[in-house]
């Protein structure tokens, strides 16, 4: 669950919730965790009991924009070119995908 909900210390990395979203309220719940380490990625990914996959979607487009903006802050990219390449980004793995199952037995 969210880091301000558990006792104990965080972990190198870990992004604060409260701080970003002082407003958040106490019956909010994780959805999805992304994991990065130097040779792969990890996800996970809840299904809360009612949802559809098109809620998930919508959460990424989120998702992507608000990282779009943070890594203009961050960066000095515009936010136009670090959307550019998230999307890339997904085109690359979709393609990925594609070439992955086209290769499995049926």
């Amino acid at each position: 669950m969210f880091s301000f909900l558990r006792s104990g210390k965080g972990h190198p990395g870990e992004i604060l919730l409260r701080p970003s979203f002082p407003n958040l309220t106490d019956d909010a719940f994780e959805v999805a965790r992304f994991w990065v380490d130097k040779d792969r990625s990890f996800v996970a990914v809840g299904y809360p009991e009612g949802w559809q996959p098109e809620l998930l979607g919508s959460i990424l487009v989120e998702s992507i924009h608000t990282a779009a903006v943070a890594f203009s802050a961050q960066t000095g990219m515009s936010e136009d070119e670090a959307l550019q390449r998230i999307f890339d980004g997904f085109d690359i793995e979709r393609a990925n995908l594609v070439s992955d199952q086209a290769g499995m037995p049926s």
